[in-house]
């Protein structure tokens, strides 16, 4: 035991993995990329330590063990009181915070039950370093776990360069820490630049009505409109949207450009598309065009903040509200109806002309994490529509769980538009989904990306209510919006239909692309290179 316990191996194996455990136990959501990450510092800190032969080297060695072991501080106690890990929102959250409030803070949530754990950490990481003997290479394991660790080394470097992040190499606390470091530097400079351009261009915006008018424009996530009731699917999944189908204009036959989010928000809420070849972060966003307009504009996200196209365009707008501060960063049962509170207020904001923007999690891995557990509906395995019927468990309780996602964004939806029909004003709401989600439709496989694309992936609900006050003051657009319900339309020209449900002329509106201007024009539809109508479809 004591010569286990003298060896470097053990002490860099229990200063890396006992937090994890910890975070196992205790968080209900944990980056995959986490015990990957530990495996390889232990190979690489492990197998280095055989080729450190001088004083000095060792002393290195041991300052970087001891690094870890705060790092992991951090992990258990974050896990522990928060049942979550550190992401991006926790350093922004933290960013904002006083010292008064991080006293208040401390106050608040220090509990015997991590203190103990803490102390119990600190003391056998402690004993584990002062004990331990660095031994020379003799033995042929011993020359391979060296060769390993500068392997490592190497690896380590190259996929911090490939990725662009350092969280899915650098495990827990410090690998989030570096990242919030440079991307809240790199996203400060992107934000100046588009509020930058926003001020010093000179396009012009107007209303075409100056009647009170309140819009709000919901961004899904992962929402595939084949697991909606709305659009056919045998399970009741939207049932509240079924109920206002009279009222609400529904789209039949839209896609996503992309199945990913960044490219594809940066296109459908910028002028950029995929024909002009526009760089997102040179084109006027949706949210400068309305407020030129002369509408106040809110952003309302349970999206991490630090995430590029949204942040620099929420900042645009005139108030922003990110719930994940006031979750502490945690990814999981963090729903997106606790954003409704806030929404109710922006709504009941006296400004007479408001367009907000809701940005949800709504679907988005891991299913089960995006609706409370008493909001399960789907159990079983009737009305349910994959790629073969002899699934497994597992795939049924992932169909099961995105489903309940669904139902879940379908409640949040009707509240939502439930705050709007009491209103007497004009007022409409627009949804689609950055993407769709393949979840064991077409093949053996869940998730959404550009590589293996699948109708799934790109197939989203797109749809428009509006209120009786909205089709008379603008009974001709509704009309002919009404009249593209089953046209072909690709979301990168949202930038200028949405121009059309919120009723705007601007100087940056392309007529051919707006559904309710006479001379809209359906163009071809190609997604990753290939035509989406001749092959994915």
């Amino acid at each position: 035991m004591s010569k286990l316990v003298s060896s470097h191996w053990w002490s860099v194996f229990f200063v890396l993995f006992f937090p994890l455990l910890i975070m196992y136990i205790y968080s209900d959501f944990i980056r995959s990329s986490e015990l990957n990450a530990r495996f390889g510092w232990l190979i690489l800190l492990g197998g280095l330590a055989y080729m450190f032969r001088h004083t000095i080297l060792q002393k290195i060695l041991l300052g970087v063990i001891f690094l870890f072991a705060m790092s992991g501080s951090m992990d258990i106690v974050y896990a522990v009181t928060f049942g979550g890990v550190f992401v991006s929102a926790t350093f922004e959250a933290l960013a904002l915070t006083d010292t008064h409030e991080a006293l208040e803070f401390l106050q608040a949530y220090i509990s015997l039950e991590n203190v103990l754990i803490l102390l119990l950490y600190w003391t056998i990481a402690f004993y584990s370093l002062k004990k331990i003997l660095f031994k020379e290479v003799e033995l042929t394991r011993e020359k391979v776990f060296a060769g390993l660790g500068v392997l490592m080394v190497l690896v380590a470097i190259q996929q911090i360069n490939d990725r662009g992040r350092t969280f899915d190499v650098i495990p827990g606390f410090t690998g989030v820490a570096i990242d919030y470091s440079s991307s809240h530097q790199a996203i400060e400079e992107i934000i100046h630049a588009r509020q930058d351009m926003f001020t010093n261009n000179d396009f012009k915006a107007e209303l075409q009505s100056n009647k009170p008018q309140t819009y709000v424009v919901v961004l899904g996530e992962s929402l595939g409109r084949k697991h909606m009731s709305l659009y056919g699917y045998d399970r009741k999944t939207t049932p509240i949207l079924d109920s206002l189908k009279s009222e609400t204009i529904i789209f039949e036959d839209a896609i996503s450009v992309f199945a990913q989010t960044k490219p594809s928000l940066s296109v459908n809420l910028t002028q950029a598309d995929t024909v002009n070849k526009k760089r997102a972060s040179e084109s006027i966003s949706l949210v400068g065009v309305f407020k030129r307009a002369g509408f106040k504009t809110f952003w309302v996200s349970n999206q991490q903040p630090l995430r590029v196209p949204t942040k620099p365009m929420a900042m645009i707008a005139d108030e922003q509200y990110f719930i994940s501060h006031d979750f502490h960063g945690v990814e999981a049962n963090r729903y997106d109806g606790y954003m409704l509170p806030t929404i109710q207020k922006v709504l009941k904001d006296p400004a007479k002309h408001k367009v907000v923007f809701v940005h949800l999690m709504g679907s988005h891995l891991q299913y089960k994490n995006r609706y409370p557990s008493e909001k399960t509906v789907f159990k079983g395995n009737d009305g349910i529509k994959p790629y073969t019927t002899d699934i497994s468990n597992s795939q049924l309780d992932f169909i099961n769980a995105y489903d309940n996602s669904v139902h879940y964004t379908d409640y949040v939806l009707g509240e939502i538009i439930n705050q709007l029909q009491k209103s007497e004003d004009i007022a409409g709401l627009t949804f689609w989904a950055d993407h769709g989600e393949e979840v064991f439709d077409v093949k053996d496989f869940k998730g959404h990306g550009p590589d293996g694309v699948t109708s799934s992936m790109l197939e989203v609900p797109y749809f428009f209510w509006r209120n009786e006050a909205y089709k008379t003051e603008f009974s001709e657009r509704d009309k002919l919006l009404l009249s593209h319900v089953k046209s072909p339309i690709m979301l990168d020209d949202f930038f200028h239909m949405a121009q059309c449900f919120v009723p705007v002329m601007s100087d940056l509106l392309i007529q051919e692309k707006s559904l309710c201007l006479a001379n809209y024009d359906v163009k071809s539809r190609f997604v990753y290179g290939k035509n989406y109508d001749k092959g994915l479809k």
